[in-house]
């Protein structure tokens, strides 16, 4: 019964705190008064995206879920694939089959048949070379042949969240089903990222190779990406690296990684012409940079400010409840626009630490997430020689504190509430109802009990006559 009570309070809390913090918030940013966001760049690429892998933001994007055909920026899932199953030191092999299948077309390092070369070499060759037998050699290693490897990489691209990708190969030679989004190639690097030794293979300008058991003078390995060469007319600081590819079916492709000060950018750009690609990727990266930045969620929105210092205690319970906005949690914002600008949504998850979480957007454009976080701590003795207070006045403060939230949302707001569109708020009363109604379960389900457990007393006591 002592759970039970428990129960019913934590739930009231946490309905009083969603009256509180959104109770006063039903706004809609008012279409006349929202302000523009920055002008996006003309780029020549046929499919293009530009995201902020930490928060997810979409900043630009066009035809992002067309499918097309990737060429070699394929060998990103291949060397992510890689890192994934190897070590560095693991020693490849390559097969006859595989250097027979090359064309003189094919980009490749002339390896030999049965030559011998550490995953390691392997990444910087098929990473910088862009070397087509390198990534047949390291899909063998891995999965036995191309075709088993290409299973692998489709289920690694799902698990990246690139559901509209297909791939039939491990090096993006034309094949008619062999095909990518925008959008999914952005997930896919998203998810090389995380990796160091990726980071460090893409911003290496150049490698060299050693000799091997069939090699004899070391192989000089040089960078496709054109953005990280300090000599080159596309050089750009912010740039980490990438990848490049091209077929005559899929154009100039490119997915690049960029970062300046602590916002990063992942862009993508297919079928572009020639050079182009990275003046389509300068522009994109540009537009990035210059007109978005990070902003925390708890410092600036101010419907969270609530002082949780007098946190509800229950009578029934050792623990006391806090329920806190994520103070690590920022979000992508145009420059120029506030918190009081925004739309916000927000879904209830129960998981561990979190109840649920707040979507901010602008107009169409989702900018990220934060959590609204519920924990439970012991007591402590000031705590419980303060605990009859307040229990006494634990409904009483709760009520008021919702029923003044909006009050309290309308001083912090002053300044944007001619652009906002209001309208009654039946929350409050919502919340009220249903506190009656879980109190009234309570008291009918005691009296249940009760009820019970008298006629097992009468069953006993006729037993014994």
């Amino acid at each position: 019964m002592k759970k039970f009570l428990s129960y019913i309070l934590s739930v009231f809390m946490l309905v009083t705190f969603v009256g509180q913090a959104f109770g006063g918030w039903q706004t809609d940013v008012s279409a006349a008064t929202k302000k523009s966001l920055p002008k996006a760049p003309s780029i020549i690429g046929e499919s293009a995206i530009l995201i902020e892998p930490t928060t997810g933001t979409i900043i630009y994007e066009k035809d992002p879920h067309k499918k097309m055909y990737p060429a070699s920026i394929t060998k990103i899932m291949t060397a992510l694939l890689a890192i994934e199953n190897c070590k560095m030191n693991d020693t490849v092999v390559y097969s006859k089959k595989n250097l027979d299948s090359l064309t003189a077309e094919d980009s490749n390092i002339q390896c030999q048949v049965g030559e011998k070369m550490s995953v390691k070499d392997c990444l910087y060759a098929l990473m910088l070379s862009s070397a087509n037998e390198t990534a047949t050699a390291l899909a063998e290693h891995i999965a036995g042949s191309s075709e088993a490897f290409a299973k692998l990489m489709n289920e690694r691209a799902k698990q990246a969240g690139a559901t509209d990708t297909h791939f039939a190969n491990p090096n993006g030679l034309h094949d008619d089903n062999h095909y990518v989004t925008a959008y999914d190639m952005a997930m896919i690097m998203k998810a090389a990222i995380q990796y160091s030794v990726f980071l460090d293979v893409i911003h290496t300008t150049e490698y060299t190779i050693p000799a091997n058991n069939k090699r004899t003078k070391p192989f000089q390995s040089y960078q496709r990406h054109k953005m990280i060469f300090t000599t080159s007319p596309y050089y750009d600081a912010d740039v980490i690296g990438g990848k490049t590819g091209y077929t005559d079916q899929a154009g100039k492709t490119l997915v690049t990684y960029a970062k300046r000060g602590n916002v990063s950018l992942i862009s993508v750009v297919l079928k572009s012409n020639g050079e182009q690609v990275f003046d389509d990727t300068k522009k994109l990266l540009d537009y990035g940079f210059d007109n978005f930045n990070y902003e925390n969620v708890s410092e600036n929105d101010s419907r969270f400010n609530f002082d949780t210092s007098n946190d509800f205690i229950s009578p029934f319970s050792d623990t006391i409840s806090n329920i806190t906005v994520d103070k690590n949690a920022s979000i992508l914002i145009p420059k120029g626009i506030s918190f009081s600008d925004l739309d916000t949504d927000v879904s209830f998850n129960l998981t561990d630490g979190s109840f649920a979480s707040i979507t901010y957007k602008y107009g169409d454009m989702v900018l990220g997430t934060a959590n609204i976080n519920y924990t439970q701590s012991k007591d402590n003795d000031e705590t419980k020689s303060e605990e009859t207070t307040s229990t006494n006045n634990i409904v009483t403060n709760a009520v008021s504190t919702t029923t003044k939230a909006p009050e309290k949302a309308n001083n912090s707001k002053t300044t944007t509430n001619n652009s906002k569109k209001t309208s009654f708020n039946f929350l409050p009363i919502i919340l009220i109802v249903l506190f009656i109604a879980i109190v009234a379960a309570a008291i009918i389900a005691i009296k249940a009990h009760q009820r019970k457990l008298n006629k097992i007393r009468d069953m006993k006591r006729r037993y014994r006559h």
